[in-house]
């Protein structure tokens, strides 16, 4: 095989090699080391760790355009819980009626008719509905202080679940960030197809250095711009019409993170934690417990029959709403169970993330992405440069090395 196809077949090899490693390490360099690595300035730490709360705010900030806490809310099959929690507790929550009634008139729960006892019970399950509807209604603007979802998104992909960050990220964008690797081979070996021919007119072994620096820097630029642009199709030169391959896949990876983010992250489970521990709900108490009375002033009347015809005071209302919120929050680990199975049959956030995310406008969808490539870019693109060069450097010794 003469000179000159060696030389065009093992330059254009090299630099797609250079091309394929650089990017490759510009992947690996977002997503590792977990923990800090290195001495001084070589010291290193992945991307997506070191700047993981910033990212996990940005994914926030999208899915929060997307879903809210009145979304969640109004998913919440409230007839069906109510009706659940009676059938699979019934005689818990006939001893929390019981104290309630016992505020207004102590042991008459105990000592009526079970025939009467049953029908209040069908009563107050239909009051106690409207009340639970009504007092969702009525806090209104208050839900997001009750259920901070861009808090608790943050917490579940930070801190000691930062490796979930990474999973997610990686998941989500696995396809473009294989693409950065393989195009960096493509893209290398068109570039040492030049290379070779710049060499066999002109002889110059230093050219490969410069041209594999050229290549290393080029192709993680260009890589990580054809990921995200443009936002829609585009035709180049009137030949190739060419979308961004992250706007491109919307639709696919909305679906995705839908179910990543309701399998792991907003899972009934989670919500319900986030709801009754957290400091929302604790600020929101003394609110809630004077709604609470106020729809229990309602039922006055039927209240005065139930107890002997004298209708009970706005203090002997408010004693009966302690005596039940401070019932049902220590039974709250015992019924617990039974809400978590009703919202994971009734709330499908995964459908409605994906539906959502999947018609969000691009440029806001970009964001849930964007900040990772975007965070010390110029560093994954100069490090590509270097690594380019010095295995330029190692190409053109080579080609000396063998006269070509």
């Amino acid at each position: 095989m003469s000179d000159r196809v060696w030389l065009f077949v093992v330059v254009p090899s090299v630099t797609a090699f250079i091309g394929y490693v650089t990017n490759w390490a510009a992947v690996r360099m977002m997503f590792h080391p977990a923990e800090p690595r290195g001495i001084g300035p070589l010291r290193w730490h992945g991307i997506v760790y070191r700047m993981g709360p910033k990212f996990a705010r940005e994914i926030a900030s999208t899915t929060g355009q997307v879903l809210t806490p009145a979304d969640i809310a109004e998913r919440v099959d409230i007839d069906g819980l109510v009706e659940r929690l009676h059938r699979d507790h019934e005689h818990l929550l006939d001893d929390v009626v019981g104290e309630g009634l016992d505020v207004l008139a102590p042991g008459i729960w105990d000592t009526m008719d079970p025939q009467a006892r049953a029908q209040l019970r069908t009563v107050l399950l239909a009051q106690a509905t409207g009340s639970v509807d009504g007092l969702i209604g009525a806090l209104g603007d208050r839900l997001p202080e009750v259920l901070d979802l861009d808090e608790l998104l943050v917490a579940e992909l930070t801190g000691e679940n930062a490796d979930r960050l990474a999973r997610v990220a990686g998941q989500i964008a696995g396809r473009e960030l294989r693409f950065i690797e393989i195009y960096g081979a493509v893209f290398g070996f068109g570039i040492g197809l030049v290379q070779a021919a710049l060499f066999g007119v002109f002889g110059i072994w230093w050219t490969m250095p410069i041209v594999g620096g050229i290549v290393g820097l080029g192709t993680n630029w260009l890589a990580i711009q054809m990921i995200f642009r443009p936002l829609e199709p585009t035709r180049f030169l009137g030949l190739v019409t060419y979308q961004g391959m992250f706007p491109k896949r919307q639709r696919e990876i909305a679906a995705d993170y839908g179910k990543i983010t309701a399998s792991e992250i907003f899972t009934p489970e989670k919500l319900v934690s986030a709801v009754v521990e957290g400091p929302g709900m604790s600020a929101s108490d003394a609110e809630l417990r004077s709604l609470a009375a106020m729809r229990l002033a309602e039922f006055r009347p039927m209240l005065a029959l139930v107890t002997g015809g004298v209708d009970p005071s706005d203090d002997e209302l408010s004693k009966v709403v302690d005596v039940l919120f401070d019932r049902l929050l220590a039974l709250e680990p015992t019924l617990r169970p039974t809400v978590v199975a009703h919202l994971t049959e009734s709330l499908r956030l995964d459908e409605l993330i994906e539906d959502r995310l999947g018609s969000l406008d691009k440029a806001r969808f970009e964001r849930m992405l964007r900040g990772i490539f975007e965070e010390d870019e110029w560093i994954l693109i100069v490090v590509g440069g270097a690594l380019g060069g010095l295995i330029g450097v190692a190409q053109g010794l080579l080609v000396r090395s063998f006269d070509l």
